[in-house]
């Protein structure tokens, strides 16, 4: 069989040497001259021989020329002269990756519209009875889409609405998934094929060991396999994404300055200069950033952001960049609350501006307020003295701080507990006035209570174990503010108290110099707790009158209030979650999805809250909760699933590592720009092609006839070379003349 049939018209051509030769050879007569006399004449024996090697070399030079056309027509070996079985039924599984980097534009056409165009070709070159299962890499897939069909024009259509998902192509998975499909059809012959970009990670997952285990399955004894692998797209993995966006101290509070973080990476082995980085949304305009990526570097972009108005908001931080688009753009959704309600129950209230425990705190976290003058401040600020306690209602505020508390009563201690098992939030600041015993005794009872740390005896009043602070951890979102703003404050610390923290749930977040924690946090349940081991006025330390006190306090109270807010990021399949003080708040909740589906939930009434959820995450995008509460005006809360961003990396394979997949794998990559799929695997299917064989004895035959032709001419006499242009019947009559003259 031949693939170029057509070529075959050139055997035809082998009778041109023959042509050549009738028409070349010479016409004369003998005449006999005097110095012929002289000349020996050739032998019978001797001219037999010139019009053998003649004849041979006429041969040879047909059979060159037929032998060429025929290479040309691309001849094909079939059944036991290819080394393969006879064609029959083929059951395939079409790997086809529509993960997110195929959504790489190139010259306005894509790479999943390129692997689309290779993937109907594989599907028009099967036959009539041939199945084929369609597995969509980096998409979801049920059992049932993955049964091989012999509705060839169905698999077609699939192709043609198939779109570039999120996910990531995992060509471990599923060339096992392939595996599990065609193992139900051991007695066909069974093909593979992967329609591909070139990234590397989607082979991450196919290691030597994987490649062995995988090949013993397919090609066991009396199974006919065959793999072939499409790279689709170019060898560009040039790309700039935004990797990730996140508020650096929430609650983001109206009013007030909102610090955030943008992360760019280049993913690129190239350098990008004076790239514009941009974050929008509901806030006043702000101002794009510019700047410049190494090859393969991460660069944070801080924004500075002012909400006017509270609620669920949407902001999106951007980059622009060509070919892959999929990761220019990250929204984050940002929950901005009123002014955080914070309670100070103060052990020493004095009269006198800053004679009180609390007045530095309330300077803090109230400026304007305490100032009197016009502004908006981060806290609500009530302040109470600890005798008053027992009037006051905790949970009407979202922060309680115990400032030099002297000691508790079981009742008080209790309904602290009460409130941080809750999902109440605690500061609480020992001083002069408070007694260890009696913290120890009623608010950490051996590590049983709220408080995270035993404490100790204060260090001397004589201030001969004065200290300063030394290290905080600066990945805790109390101490992010100093990222590049702060320096360690030069404040002096007098006394204070030395703790030792619960080993299960505590940690210190900061220390002094001689290794006393100064900051610890404590989970308790629900709640949380921060102990600060020396008090919040100026007694012991000159703390409150560095810069370093005001930021500290307000991203504390930022902190403790920030935890117990429903996160409105999430990764695909992490559940939605909200709840409601009220058991019977709810009318109605109506959940708009990213395809535009509406979704009506249903709230579950707990005995002292209502709660909703919903788990069907997995598509990326803006999840819209529309809430109708009785009583109140609709609101409206935003959830943002983000997409992943390992495909964000286009890295190729490198040649040596495509070879060494083919040979562990042994698969036939097929570059459908250089050749076309249809041909090359209806090729391989049909049989063995014989090119490069037929060319090769083209190749020996001339080789062979220029030697022939060489030899000839040595041995031949000046007569013999002038007998050449006769025809072996001129010659037979010539040779009559002689003897008959």
């Amino acid at each position: 069989m031949f693939l170029n049939p057509i070529m075959l018209v050139g055997v035809a051509a082998a009778v041109v040497p023959l042509v050549l030769h009738l028409l070349s050879r010479a016409r004369y007569k003998d005449v006999e001259w005097g110095a012929m006399m002289f000349l020996d004449g050739a032998d019978g024996a001797r001219r037999q021989s010139a019009r053998f090697t003649q004849i041979v070399l006429l041969v040879m030079r047909s059979v060159f020329i037929a032998l060429l056309a025929i290479a040309l027509a691309r001849p094909l070996a079939r059944g036991a002269w290819a080394g393969k079985e006879s064609e029959g039924r083929v059951t395939a599984a079409l790997l086809l990756d529509c993960s997110a980097s195929m959504g790489f534009d190139e010259n306005g056409r894509t790479r999943f519209q390129m692997a689309q165009a290779a993937a109907r070709q594989i599907i028009r070159g099967l036959r009539p009875g041939d199945r084929v299962s369609l597995i969509l890499m980096g998409a979801p897939k049920s059992a049932s889409e993955l049964e091989p069909t012999g509705d060839l024009r169905a698999i077609e259509t699939k192709i043609d609405d198939a779109r570039v998902g999120y996910g990531q192509a995992s060509l471990g998975d599923s060339l096992q998934l392939a595996a599990d499909v065609l193992g139900r059809y051991e007695k066909s012959t069974r093909d593979v094929y992967v329609v591909s970009d070139r990234q590397g990670l989607s082979w991450k997952g196919v290691t030597a060991q994987f490649a062995a285990d995988w090949s013993a399955r397919m090609h066991g004894p009396g199974l006919h396999s065959r793999m072939f692998v499409l790279p689709v797209g170019s060898a560009d993995a040039d790309n700039i994404g935004v990797e990730s966006v996140r508020l650096l101290n929430p609650p983001a509070i109206a009013g007030q300055p909102a610090d955030l973080q943008v992360e760019v990476k280049n993913y690129g082995p190239v350098e990008h200069a004076a790239v514009p980085v941009t974050l929008e949304g509901n806030a006043a305009p702000i101002p794009p950033r510019s700047i410049s990526l190494g090859a393969k570097q991460s660069l944070s972009v801080p924004f500075t952001v002012t909400f006017g108005q509270t609620g669920s908001q949407i902001l999106t931080a951007g980059v622009k960049s060509a070919g892959y688009t999929g990761d220019d753009q990250l929204e984050i959704a940002v929950n901005v609350i009123p002014p955080i309600r914070v309670l100070i129950v103060s052990g020493d209230e004095q009269q006198g501006q800053f004679h009180s425990e609390s007045d530095f705190l309330k300077w803090a976290l109230a400026p304007h307020r305490s100032a009197g003058v016009a502004g908006a401040d981060p806290c609500n600020v009530k302040v109470v003295p600890a005798e008053k306690w027992p009037d006051i209602d905790l949970y009407k505020f979202q922060v309680v701080v115990l400032a030099n508390v002297e000691r508790f009563t079981p009742a008080q201690a209790q309904s602290l507990e009460q409130y941080v098992y809750s999902g109440g939030r605690l500061l609480i600041a020992p001083g002069s006035l408070s007694r260890v015993d009696d913290y120890n005794t009623q608010l950490y009872r051996d590590g049983a209570g709220i408080l995270p740390a035993m404490l100790e005896p204060a260090t001397a009043a004589d201030g001969s174990e004065s200290t300063s602070l030394l290290g905080m951890d600066t990945k805790s979102p109390v101490f992010q503010f100093m990222n590049g703003r702060f320096e360690l404050p030069s404040a002096t610390i007098a006394r204070h108290f030395p703790a030792i923290p619960r080993q299960v749930d505590a940690r210190a977040l900061a220390s002094y110099l001689n290794n006393d924690p100064f900051l610890i946090e404590g989970k308790s349940q629900r709640g949380y707790v921060l102990l600060m081991t020396t008090p919040l006025d100026a007694d012991w330390s000159t703390l409150p009158l560095t810069n370093f006190y005001l930021p500290f306090v307000q991203s504390a109270v930022r902190y403790l209030a920030g935890v117990s807010a429903a996160d409105g990021n999430l990764k695909p399949g992490e559940p939605i979650r909200m709840s409601f003080d009220d058991i019977n708040p709810v009318n109605k909740v109506m959940l708009t999805r990213p395809d535009g589906q509406k979704v009506k939930l249903d709230v579950i009434r707990l005995e002292k809250q209502a709660e909703l959820r919903y788990s069907d995450t997995e598509q990326p995008g803006t999840y819209r909760l529309d809430i109708q509460e009785r009583g109140k005006p609709p609101q409206t809360a935003y959830y943002i699933v983000r997409p992943p961003r390992d495909e964000s990396d286009l890295t190729q394979l490198t040649d040596e590592e495509w070879r060494s997949k083919e040979r562990s794998l042994g698969f036939t990559r097929v570059d459908p720009t250089v050749r076309p799929v249809l041909e090359t695997i209806s090729a391989d299917r049909e049989g063995r092609e014989l090119y490069g064989l037929v060319l090769a004895l083209v190749f020996a035959l001339a080789i062979a006839e220029m030697a022939v032709s060489r030899v000839g001419s040595i041995q031949r006499t000046p007569v013999e070379r002038a007998e050449d242009f006769q025809s072996p019947v001129e010659a037979s009559r010539d040779e009559r003349v002689h003897q008959m003259s």
